[in-house]
């Protein structure tokens, strides 16, 4: 999605005990670190919400992490399907070689 009002990039400096703490506000959250701190600023300063843009533009990138972590484990359950297809062959061939060595046995 392109965005139309493209924001000013800034650096900050934290301490080691601020960026924890913004990391963990993020998890709980569920959001960036960058999110985070718009969200405060804008908290802070009594600016309006966040644009739709930007709520849009943060749910696509959750959906394409999720996409992502199911292509992968798509990709898992079919590699182990196919294990285990080759197992139970396995297993059904030993078990008629079982049965014509217990007939040959008897």
């Amino acid at each position: 999605m392109a965005k139309t009002n493209k924001g000013k990039t800034i650096s900050i400096r934290l301490s080691e005990s601020m960026l924890e703490a913004l990391d963990a506000r993020a998890v709980l959250d569920e959001k960036d670190r960058t999110q985070v701190i718009r969200d405060a600023i804008a908290q802070h300063l009594d600016l309006p919400e966040e644009s739709v843009e930007d709520k849009l533009q943060v749910l696509e990138k959750k959906q394409n992490s999720l996409n992502k972590i199911i292509d992968r484990l798509s990709s898992q359950l079919k590699s182990q399907s196919k294990r285990t297809d080759s197992i139970e062959i396995r297993v059904e061939e030993l078990r008629k070689i079982m049965a014509v060595f217990m007939e040959k046995s008897r």
